[in-house]
C-alpha cells in the first residue's frame, strides 16, 4: 500500500495558494489597467467637449464646441446688461443639452462691464411686426392673458415643456436633451426679445430646434385672443416674465458708477484678446485663432503634479501675452475632482513625446556649465530668473516645480518641433542641452 508524502501535500497546497494569489494579483492589475484606461477615455472626452482646440493646438483632436456655444452675433438683443455682466464674473450652466461650459476668465469688474457693454450694443436693427404691434399693447398681467399663455405653451398648442425644464417640472426626454429652464428667462431675457425669437429663432441661434411658432400673420391659433399673432406673443411674453423667482442684479450699475470712462473698443478689444470667437460666432469680429501653447506633447513638457494645480487654479506663464494690452489668459472650468483627474491622466498618459522621455536623468554636476551656457547664448535676454531683468520668455525661476527634465534636454535642440514659438534653435549639442537642463531645473543660487 503506497502512501503519501506529508511534505508533498504540503509543497502542493503551497502551489495552489500561489496560482491563486498570481491569478488575484493578474486580475487586480487587469481591473486596475481597465479603470485607468476608462479614467483616460473620459479625459479624452472633455479635452473635446471643452473645446481645448479653440485655444490649443492638439494634434489629432477636434471639438464640436464651436457649433453649441451660442452666437453671440445679436447679444445685445438677447439678454439683460445687468444678467450679462453677472454671469460673466460667475459663469453656469444655461443649456443642459450641450456638454461645452463657459469658462471663468477671472474677469475684473472693469473687464466684465466693458465686454457687457460691447456685447450689449451688438443689436437687430431689422423692424419686426410682432414687435412694433405688441409696443402698442403694454404688458397687463391680465386673467385672460394669463389662460391664453398657458394654452399656448401647453402640448395642446406649443408644447413648451416637451423640451424645455420648467421649475421643478422636467421634460421626458434625457436630461442632454433638455432645454433652458423658462422659469427662470425673467432675470436673463430682454422682454422685447421674445417676439423675435417667436417668429425667426434660428436667425438668433443658428442651428437652434426651437421651432418659429409666429412666423407670419397666419400661424397663431384662431381660437385664442382672437387669432391676433402679436397678443399671443405678448401674452407668452408677458407669462414668461411673471414666474420665477426676480433676481437683483445690483453689481452692473456699480460697476458702471466706478468705471464712466469705459468704451465699446476696450470691450471689443477683450473679447479678441481672450478669443471668445474661438468658441462663440460673432459677426462682427473675425473668427478665433490659437492663442496657447501646443499641447500635444504637454505630458512630456510638464509635471503632474504641477499640472492638477495649474489646471485648478491657472495663471499666466508668458510674459509676452500681456504686453499688448490685456493678456490672453488661461480660463477655470471648475473641475470636479473626477474630472480633474480624467483630464490630466489623459494628458500626462497620452500626450507625450517617446523621444523626450527616454532622455533619461540630468547630472546636477553639470549645472555649474550650464550656467554659463545660460548667459553665452543669452538665455537671460528673454529668461527671468530671480530679481534678473528679462524680455518675454516664461520665467525659470522655480522651472523645477512644472518641467520635466526631459523634455527640457529635447527642447533646448529643437523648440520649433514642439512649439510654435520664438525661442531659437540654439544648436547646442546633447551635452551642452542636458548642461542647460541642469541649470535650468536645479538650484539658481
Amino acid at each position: 500500500m503506497t502512501t503519501r508524502s506529508p511534505r508533498l501535500g504540503v509543497s502542493r497546497l503551497w502551489m495552489f495558494v500561489g496560482i491563486i494569489l498570481i491569478a488575484m494579483s493578474v486580475t487586480k492589475d487587469s481591473v486596475a489597467a481597465e479603470a485607468n484606461a476608462a479614467l483616460v477615455e473620459k479625459g479624452k472626452a472633455l479635452v473635446r467637449e471643452l473645446g481645448c482646440v479653440s485655444c490649443h493646438e492638439i494634434k489629432d483632436h477636434s471639438s464640436d464646441v464651436r457649433a453649441e456655444a451660442p452666437n453671440l452675433t445679436y447679444q445685445g438683443e438677447i439678454v439683460r446688461r445687468d444678467w450679462l455682466f453677472d454671469f460673466l464674473r460667475k459663469p453656469h450652466g444655461i443649456r443642459p443639452a450641450i456638454k461645452a461650459r463657459m469658462p471663468d476668465f477671472r474677469l475684473s469688474d472693469r473687464e466684465a462691464l466693458a465686454i457687457t457693454e460691447y456685447l450689449g450694443s451688438l443689436t437687430d436693427q431689422e423692424p419686426n411686426d410682432l414687435l412694433l404691434q405688441a409696443r402698442q399693447n403694454p404688458p397687463k398681467f391680465a386673467q385672460q392673458e394669463m389662460e391664453a399663455a398657458k394654452k399656448l405653451t401647453s402640448k395642446d398648442f406649443f408644447d413648451c415643456f416637451n423640451c424645455h425644464v420648467f421649475g421643478d417640472q422636467t421634460p421626458k426626454g434625457k436630461p442632454e436633451e433638455w432645454a433652458p429652464d423658462l422659469s427662470r428667462v425673467r432675470n436673463r431675457i430682454n422682454p422685447d426679445f421674445f417676439f423675435k425669437w417667436f417668429k425667426t429663432p434660428d436667425k438668433f441661434r443658428p442651428g437652434t430646434k426651437m421651432p418659429a411658432f409666429l412666423p407670419d400673420k397666419d400661424s397663431g391659433p384662431d381660437d385664442i385672443l382672437g387669432g391676433d399673432e402679436s397678443k399671443q406673443a405678448a401674452a407668452m411674453r408677458d407669462y414668461l416674465m411673471s414666474v420665477g423667482k426676480a433676481e437683483k442684479f445690483a453689481a452692473y450699475s456699480q460697476a458702471k458708477a466706478k468705471n464712466p470712462d469705459v468704451t465699446l473698443t476696450e470691450g471689443r478689444g477683450l473679447l479678441k484678446s481672450l478669443n471668445c470667437t474661438g468658441c462663440h460666432e460673432m459677426a462682427v469680429l473675425p473668427e478665433g485663432r490659437l492663442v496657447g501653447p501646443n499641447l500635444t506633447f504637454q505630458g512630456s513638457r510638464v509635471r503632474k503634479d504641477w499640472l492638477v494645480d495649474f489646471l485648478r487654479s491657472p495663471y499666466t506663464i508668458k510674459p509676452e501675452y500681456g504686453l499688448m494690452g490685456s493678456p490672453t489668459r488661461m480660463p477655470t472650468f471648475k473641475f470636479t475632482d473626477e474630472e480633474l483627474k480624467a483630464v490630466v491622466e489623459y494628458i500626462t498618459e497620452v500626450l507625450v513625446d517617446k523621444q523626450a522621455d527616454q532622455n533619461g536623468p540630468i547630472d546636477p554636476a553639470s549645472a555649474k556649465q550650464g550656467r554659463k551656457l545660460f548667459r553665452d547664448k543669452t538665455c537671460d535676454n528673454c529668461h527671468r530668473i530671480g530679481s534678473s531683468p528679462a524680455g518675454i520668455g516664461p520665467e525659470l525661476t522655480e522651472a523645477e516645480k512644472r518641467l520635466r527634465p526631459g523634455w527640457v534636454i529635447s527642447f533646448i535642440q529643437k523648440p520649433e518641433h514642439y512649439l510654435t514659438t520664438r525661442m531659437p534653435n540654439l544648436k547646442v549639442s546633447p551635452e551642452e542641452a542636458r548642461a542647460l537642463a541642469a541649470y535650468v531645473l536645479g538650484p539658481k543660487n
